[in-house]
């Protein structure tokens, strides 16, 4: 579980912005590494729009018109994260970046293999010198770490404000609070409320499914569902 503290807009029913940690923004970013094929078996038939049917489509299909191995990389694509992040939404074929390796012959020939006991074709010994990754640096490639121990995106010993419609930057000072306060307007800081709220699996698949179509994505999430229990609460 991701604890956020939001600070809530009593008057205006909004969520201004959350205080947040690591571990909620390394989520944040990880949803732009994810394949498109797995938002559709999380959301299942939440999702709205037309990609549900070629997800139907390619479930459906004969294997006869389809080339072999295409069906299971479609529907269940892997997905390379960084670190821990991602794993609220407990993907499918998940593999962790950072904890891979890459081993090559140590005759320096050409072969080279994710696993330390294949053994070289060529020269018939196990390919057990560990690889140094030259390319392009990038989160979604198996085989590239940062070399930091916790993962992830971001730096740890940092808040970040995240504004409702998931905007992100560092929570640098009292004068941005002040601005982002002037500029909602806000005149009464009497109707200024926090409140800690926790971020699990449910409330990160409703999240990722928010964020396809709104604006005011923590206010949906987290906000009005509370403002809906204490109307009913109130009737009885």
């Amino acid at each position: 579980m991701v604890s956020l503290k939001l600070v809530i807009s009593t008057e205006k029913s909004k969520v201004l912005y959350a205080e947040a940690g690591k571990e909620f923004v390394d989520f944040l970013f990880n949803i732009l590494a994810l394949p498109v094929g797995t938002f559709i078996p999380l959301l299942n038939q939440e999702m709205e729009g037309s990609l549900g049917n070629i997800y139907d489509s390619i479930q459906n299909i004969s294997p006869t018109y389809l080339k072999p191995n295409v069906k299971d990389s479609l529907l269940t694509p892997k997905v390379y994260i960084s670190g821990d992040t991602g794993g609220l939404l407990q993907l499918p074929n998940v593999i962790k970046s950072t904890h891979r390796k890459l081993y090559g012959c140590s005759s320096s020939c050409f072969s080279m293999s994710d696993d330390s006991e294949t053994i070289c074709w060529i020269h018939r010994r196990f390919t057990d010198s560990v690889l140094k990754y030259r390319g392009t640096p990038s989160s979604n490639n198996p085989y590239f770490s940062r070399g930091q121990t916790d993962g992830g995106y971001v730096e740890e010993l940092v808040t970040y404000m995240v504004m409702d419609d998931l905007a992100v930057k560092p929570l640098s000072s009292t004068a941005s609070i002040i601005n982002l306060l002037d500029k909602f307007n806000v005149k009464n800081m009497g109707a200024l409320e926090e409140k800690v709220v926790e971020l699990g699996m449910d409330e990160g698949v409703k999240l990722l499914q928010t964020s396809l179509l709104s604006k005011s994505v923590l206010t949906d999430v987290f906000l009005l569902p509370m403002l809906e229990l204490e109307t009913e609460k109130s009737r009885h």
